[in-house]
């Protein structure tokens, strides 16, 4: 993809539009086609797993999930492609890549970083994880392997082509794989560098944030006078619709019941916010109803009591 590539106007969320929901939360170079080159982990503790025909088609698919754009690094850049690599071999080391150490990096006065010594698992978190990574194994390598037979030289095709084959594939086993990558992508272009993708800490730069800062921390007066940006305003609704998954991954543990079920797939992730978002709509339009009738009291409780869990709210 060449820096002249017109970006898309299909409806995948926007550059801008992720950006803001993440806000809200030896080396060797391998030249892959039609695409910049990047760093790909090896060594003692190499745990490549993808081969470079399926990085590739991985690397092209993760750069239209967050895409480079009016320069600021992208997922491409951050070198996602590559954590999502590490995962799929992370039993390739002993201990697994899975549970970064703690509790310093060396990024703000340590003299060690801790976070590249990976925690053993026990017999428990072995035998779960082992399951887990077996299955994102398979979804990898037979959807890259169905879109790269389905569509010859995916990867060098302009960004918007690629954008509508992974939008309008009906192959089962490619929108499985996208709906893990999504997600995968995400946390590789924002997550800790030391799992393998947030390359020289672009994710963070890119959305303004500093990263670990212990063991220096803050000083009193960073603490007491910080520094005021303004925030960005955001139609809440209309950005959960646009990016649920990425302000799920991004927001607090109230997410964790939409993202547990979804196991990390995107597609799932996001028709249950769409489908919580449809479902909170109706009762509000009840309350406003309410509120224009001078007794909103009946949709109000329904609507507390939805939140709730069911339980009965209390007037």
């Amino acid at each position: 993809m060449t820096p002249t590539t017109p970006r898309t106007d299909l409806p995948w969320p926007s550059r801008r539009g992720l950006l803001a929901g993440a806000a809200l939360g030896a080396v060797t170079l391998v030249a892959l086609p039609g695409l910049p080159t990047v760093a790909v982990p090896v060594g003692r503790d190499r745990n490549r797993f993808l081969s470079e025909e399926q990085l590739a088609t991985l690397a092209a698919v993760v750069d239209r999930v967050v895409p480079g754009e009016d320069g600021t690094p992208g997922a491409l850049e951050a070198g996602a492609h590559e954590s999502i690599d590490a995962l799929l071999g992370a039993f390739r080391t002993d201990p697994p890549r899975i549970y970064a150490g703690g509790p310093f990096s060396d990024r703000a006065g340590s003299r060690v970083n801790h976070f590249e010594r990976f925690l053993p698992l026990d017999a428990y978190e072995q035998r779960a994880w082992r399951g887990k990574v077996r299955r994102f194994q398979r979804v990898y390598t037979a959807g890259l392997d169905a879109l790269a037979a389905s569509t010859p030289g995916f990867a060098t095709l302009p960004g918007p082509a690629r954008d509508l084959v992974l939008q309008t594939s009906q192959d089962p086993a490619v929108t499985a794989m996208t709906g893990l990558a999504v997600t995968h992508a995400f946390e590789g272009t924002w997550g800790a560098p030391e799992y393998g993708g947030n390359r020289d800490t672009l994710g963070w730069q890119a959305i303004g944030f500093e990263g670990d800062r212990q063991p220096r921390g803050y000083t009193e007066d960073e603490v007491l006078n910080p520094p005021l940006e303004p925030l960005p305003v955001l139609d809440v609704t209309g950005a959960l619709a646009a990016y649920g998954p990425a302000l799920a991954l991004a927001t607090s543990e109230a997410s964790m019941g939409l993202l547990a079920p979804a196991d990390g797939d995107a597609r799932v992730l996001a028709d249950r916010v769409q489908a919580l978002l449809g479902g909170a709509a109706g009762v509000l339009d009840d309350v406003a109803a309410g509120v224009r009738d001078g007794d909103p009291g009946g949709a109000l409780q329904e609507l507390l009591g939805g939140v709730l869990g069911g339980k009965q709210a209390r007037r």
